[in-house]
């Protein structure tokens, strides 16, 4: 559990499937530099949403990493500050222009979702506008480091590719899974919680399909192979979650983005 105590977790998904899109999109290198802002950003979103949920809502929020986030709150807001200063210095003075201008997108979306965890209702159940915004935002950055280095097309294309669109709801479907079964939805309907989760992953699933079937020739096939393998796995796992603990199911959803990575290494 150490990796999701300590928000590293994140930070470890959003690096590994950096170089995935470097391959996909054939980009001939990654900045160092941007590689490590990345991951300063990434962990310092992560750890301020869980201090954030904890003074907010501290009632509701007795899961092992809001408690660990609470009683180390002092070394996380240090950390977080040298993080957010670290990753400002470097983006100024030693990364693209093009690259900072592609990371707009991202700071929108993670803006959107810090406002709607600080103005959502304390009971509040799964909140799907909100885990939109940090899947995309997830997504967008994850991509962002990138798109600046490929000239010929406009950072705005590459955001709203096929291949980001899939992935950003991939993110959004785990944060709405560990939701679901750890947090639980507070919802009446147990029908709409599945559906809830059943739907987008079928949508997803479909989509990988059809793009294999109608453009199997396409260099990017494996990817969407990879995609196809993740939306399985979140199926079997919600289908099978009351065999597992809260605590492995929290773990699992990352294990699930880790291994489709090493799927697409694999096949790619």
């Amino acid at each position: 559990m150490y990796p999701n105590l300590l928000s590293l977790d994140a930070p470890l998904v959003a690096v590994t499937w950096m170089f995935v899109f470097k391959k996909v999109w054939d980009v001939s290198y990654i900045e160092s530099w941007a590689v490590v802002v990345l991951a300063l950003v990434v962990w310092a979103i992560y750890a301020s949403d869980r201090l954030l949920d904890q003074y907010l809502h501290k009632e509701h929020n007795d899961s092992p990493r809001h408690q660990f986030h609470k009683r180390h709150q002092r070394w996380f807001k240090m950390g977080i500050s040298i993080a957010l200063i670290c990753s400002l210095v470097l983006s100024l003075f030693f990364l693209q222009w093009s690259i900072i201008l592609s990371a707009i997108a991202p700071a929108l979306a993670a803006s959107g979702f810090f406002l709607l965890s600080i103005f959502s209702p304390p009971k509040q159940g799964v909140s799907h506008a909100k885990n939109l915004f940090a899947g995309f935002a997830f997504a967008w950055g994850v991509g962002a480091g990138l798109i600046g280095l490929i000239p010929q097309l406009h950072f705005l294309q590459m955001l709203f590719s096929a291949e980001i669109l899939c992935f950003g709801m991939l993110c959004v479907i785990n944060i709405t899974a560990i939701d679901l079964w750890v947090k639980k939805s507070g919802g009446t309907d147990p029908d709409v919680d599945e559906w809830s989760l059943t739907l987008p992953l079928t949508v997803l699933a479909a989509f990988a399909i059809l793009y294999m079937r109608f453009r199997s020739h396409d260099l990017n096939k494996p990817f969407y192979e990879a995609i196809l393998v993740a939306a399985g796995l979140m199926y079997v796992i919600n289908r099978i979650r009351h065999k597992f603990s809260a605590d492995l199911l929290r773990v699992l959803a990352d294990v699930v983005l880790l291994f489709a990575a090493f799927v697409y290494w694999t096949i790619s």
